[in-house]
């Protein structure tokens, strides 16, 4: 394959329309839950089944999903992604216009979101590299994280004051809108894409097999993402019953709830520009371990917020919003610079995809799952401090016994896994 041209015009349509295309999923990520609560009358097991249905295609077609997506043109994925978005979301309001949207039919086309997002997720950071090479893919990478973060501090305001203006369903035909912008932007890229590869005459599970090899003879990498798994359960659970909890329990409105949202995508924006001072300062290891325990020890407040006077809640959640976004990308930032340092390009997008069908498709789908369950036979804020009672004391437990914090350094840490695969 040539090395890309790093097209400037190329470049700034990937800028535009992903910057757009991200506040609109930060949109529907607040709007679907709403519209199941106030319209559906769905209760904390319906919210947590709605939470599942956007990760369980991780689980059920994310592996094949990185083997397709290596042997196909990147660009024509991403197009019938965005398309199929387009569609299910306008279906939202058109089927409550017309008194036919139920919560197992919006569970149902959350399922189709979450598969088409899934095709998405894994075929655009394999394609970016055939549009920019070097520093400017480096500084596109870093451009697109920010912007994620900025959409999601300003997507949840934007859509709380949507939903009480025109209707939670309404509000959905913005987050279509985006993805129309971002099929536009990828529709308009000129820089030409490399030959199909010949037809593989090895069998998709042979190339999962080689891409599960690769991650689980790294036994750094091994042990990062056993934790993300069960940073996942906990973590969404959490997610799942944070709104049902905020709007029943605390009598939040959309709005309010809106800026809880907006405040934990500011502290990640905090922590992401930070994140390489710190690696820096602290070490690789020592600042996975600490962040860690504090991200545990913030995910205990929320709950707390239930037994407080009403004056003090809003105030609790929203510390416990930014603090968490900002302790979780201080984490974030430094082990996705490991997990690309420590793989081979030649196998990164099947390790990526095995790693997202471990921590999104197994993790966040029985998270949310077990939240509904947990919420249901219990109350919401039980089942919240059980969420974070995991993300606390399991990382204590499999960090700890690793010693992770005598890692040094990133690039330290992936030269040791690399030895060990390749003594493997």
């Amino acid at each position: 394959m040539s090395i890309p041209k790093n097209d400037a015009r190329d470049l700034r349509l990937v800028t535009a329309g992903q910057g757009i295309s991200l506040v609109g999923d930060s949109i529907t990520q607040l709007t679907l839950p709403i519209i199941a609560v106030d319209l559906l009358g769905a209760d904390s097991l319906g919210t947590g089944l709605l939470g599942a249905a956007s990760t369980i295609a991780y689980l059920v077609i994310g592996l094949q999903a990185g083997v397709w997506v290596d042997r196909y043109p990147r660009k024509r994925i991403l197009l019938a992604a965005d398309l199929v978005r387009i569609v299910l979301l306008l279906g939202i309001p058109l089927l409550y216009l017309v008194n036919l949207l139920t919560l197992p039919l919006l569970i149902a086309i959350e399922v189709g979101l979450g598969a088409a997002t899934v095709f998405f997720q894994i075929a655009w950071p394999a394609y970016l590299p055939r549009l920019a090479s070097g520093p400017t893919l480096v500084r596109i990478n870093a451009r697109l994280s920010v912007l994620g973060e900025g959409a999601g501090f300003v997507g949840p305001g934007i859509a709380g004051t949507l939903i009480s203006l025109v209707s939670a369903p309404v509000t959905l035909v913005a987050d279509a809108f985006s993805f129309v912008l971002s099929y536009a932007s990828i529709a308009a890229i000129r820089t030409p894409e490399p030959p199909a590869p010949a037809r593989s005459t090895h069998t998709v599970m042979h190339d999962l097999r080689e891409g599960v090899r690769a991650l689980w003879s790294r036994p750094r990498l091994r042990l990062v993402t056993l934790e993300a798994v069960n940073g996942n359960i906990a973590f969404s659970l959490m997610l799942g019953q944070s709104i049902i909890f905020q709007r029943l329990d605390l009598g939040f409105s959309p709005a309010l709830i809106g800026a809880v949202s907006s405040a934990g995508f500011l502290g990640g924006l905090v922590g992401a520009l930070i994140a390489p001072r710190a690696v820096a300062r602290i070490g690789f290891g020592r600042l996975l371990f600490i962040t860690t325990i504090l991200f545990g020890l913030d995910e205990f407040i929320q709950p707390l917020a239930a037994f407080v006077a009403p004056e003090f809640a809003a105030p609790l959640v929203l510390a416990n919003f930014f603090f968490g976004g900002f302790f979780l990308l201080l984490y974030v930032v430094p082990i996705t610079t490991f997990r690309q340092l420590a793989v081979p390009d030649r196998v990164l997008g099947r390790v990526m995809s095995v790693n997202r069908a471990l921590t999104w498709g197994l993790g966040a789908t029985l998270g949310y799952a077990l939240g509904g369950v947990l919420a249901n036979a219990t109350d919401r804020p039980t089942a919240l401090i059980v969420g974070a009672a995991l993300q606390l004391f399991v990382p204590i437990v499999i960090f700890g016994r690793a010693r992770i914090w005598r890692w040094r350094t990133i690039e330290e840490s992936a030269a040791a896994d690399e030895r060990a695969a390749a003594a493997a």
